[in-house]
């Protein structure tokens, strides 16, 4: 916990810097645009539950279309020049990982499946690399720094539990603390504006999300002792232990669940509209590094980005 709180600090700090310099630049001229964007899409879960046929993989190559599930959010950005823009973002989705989703045999014997609700905001930082004359200054990247929220559950006898709480890796047995349900998150991505109208836009964007957590499926280490786990917490009799293990014969205590060297990460891809106040697409900073000093080249600019 102590590095991700590190990464957050330093991180924090850079972003710092770059906002104050970009936006006393801004403030050279009339340049600073505000727009609001609202998005749908789709979430997916890089952890260690179902994905690809190899234990523990990672990445778009562990993609399993079946495990996306609904994301929305908003957003607000600051345009303060031709390449830079700052905004804040609020993301809501529920992740989703099963066993049945794989044809690896350790996985099919395992027999997990989690639902995790997830909460994050974020501080991002745009980038748009290529100038107008290349034609592609509608493309942009992205990261940024932010927290998340996520609660980890999973079915049994049609009710939902709360997996944090039961502690199904023996998280309380020997009296330790349950995992942080609060974490640090960098996000990063890229995206295309297509054009609606002079203040509206369509945006395709693709975040990715790394994370410094191995439990948004509640999953990393080992089988413990079901004895121990349904003592650790009494009150809730048998069922510790068998949230904890769902294969059909039971597995030894000790013996691999999930996998720790690897930290679970999710990625997004939605759909926004977004809506720029008090302005026009083609005005001052929003694609425009140097403001137009004469009203008839004002006048050619806009023609050329309302085509």
């Amino acid at each position: 916990m102590s590095l991700a709180f590190s990464v957050l600090k330093r991180s924090f700090i850079i972003l710092l810097i770059l906002c104050t310099q970009q936006f006393a630049s801004a403030q050279t001229y009339r340049s600073t645009i505000w727009s609001g964007n609202i998005y749908l899409g789709a979430s997916n879960m890089m952890g260690d539950l179902g994905g690809s046929n190899f234990i523990g993989s990672r990445g778009l190559f562990d993609y399993d279309f079946r495990s996306n599930r609904l994301a929305g959010g908003v957003g607000l950005n600051l345009h303060t020049d031709g390449s830079f823009s700052f905004g804040l973002n609020f993301l809501a989705t529920r992740l989703y990982g099963d066993d049945a989703f794989s044809t690896q045999d350790f996985q099919v014997e395992r027999n997990l499946c989690v639902r995790t609700t997830l909460i994050e905001f974020d501080f991002l930082i745009d980038y748009r690399p290529f100038s107008r004359s290349a034609g592609f200054n509608r493309f942009y990247i992205y990261s940024g720094v932010g927290g998340m929220y996520f609660n980890p559950q999973a079915e049994l006898n049609d009710d939902w539990y709360n997996l944090r709480e039961i502690g199904t890796e023996g998280q309380y047995v020997n009296g330790d603390n349950p995992y942080k349900d609060l974490e640090v998150v960098i996000p990063y991505g890229l995206g295309y504006k297509f054009r609606l109208a002079k203040s509206t836009s369509l945006i395709l964007d693709l975040g990715f999300r790394k994370t410094f957590t191995d439990y948004l499926d509640d999953v990393s280490t080992v089988y413990v002792d079901p004895t121990l786990l349904n003592a650790a917490q009494p009150d809730l009799g048998t069922i510790p232990s068998q949230l904890a293990d769902r294969s059909e014969n039971g597995m030894a205590s000790g013996s691999v669940r999930g996998n720790p060297d690897k930290d679970d990460s999710y990625h997004v891809l939605t759909l926004k509209f977004e809506y720029i106040f008090g302005g026009k697409s083609g005005d001052g900073c929003y694609y425009n590094r140097n403001p137009p000093k004469t009203r008839s080249t004002r006048i050619n600019q806009r023609k050329m980005f309302t085509r």
